[in-house]
């Protein structure tokens, strides 16, 4: 595992940690949690859930610097802990990139955990997830939709192939409203 990916696996295992709690009774979190990888994992994938059936206008907040990596887009403000997070300037749009992840099973894991972070913190009463078999470029892949706005943000592991001709894979997640 390289050091980029052993990190974010890191910040995913301590969102998994914290998921339970969350899980439990979010009115109860303690304050302090938001300084934590996985509290503001949860802050920042809460406010998204409450901007995205809002549309563009609720989405400006999050309008970051412009990036240096990305044409037309501006850096998701604020940032999730452990990926490349992106915001579209015209559509609004969020995408967001985990570093390389070496095997399969690595990926799988942190996929699954990743699932079960947005389940902890999108309300229940709006926004609804399925199983999506996996698109063209990936192996798997999450639904979640608002069930008034239809805004959806969808997860995916995606295989790839580094430059030495290694396999790897990366975690995707794109939110977008309808």
């Amino acid at each position: 595992m390289t050091s980029s990916s052993t990190l974010w696996a890191a910040l995913v295992l301590a969102t998994a940690v914290n998921t339970s709690v969350i899980a439990g009774d979010v009115s109860n979190q303690v304050t302090s949690d938001d300084t934590q990888p996985s509290g503001q994992i949860t802050n920042v994938l809460r406010s998204l859930a409450g901007a995205l059936p809002v549309g563009s206008e609720a989405m400006r907040p999050f309008h970051g610097l412009m990036s240096e990596n990305e044409d037309n887009k501006d850096d998701l403000n604020p940032a999730i802990p452990g990926m490349e997070c992106y915001i579209d300037r015209i559509l609004s749009y969020v995408s967001c990139y985990s570093p390389s992840i070496g095997t399969e099973k690595d990926a799988d894991s942190l996929f699954r955990l990743m699932v079960d972070e947005l389940q902890a913190a999108l309300p229940s009463n709006r926004w609804v997830g399925m199983k999506q078999e996996p698109g063209i470029d990936s192996i798997r892949s999450y639904l979640y939709q608002d069930q008034k706005s239809y805004a959806h943000i969808d997860m995916d592991i995606v295989p790839r192939i580094e430059p030495q001709g290694t396999n790897s894979y990366m975690i995707s997640m794109f939110a977008w409203t309808d």
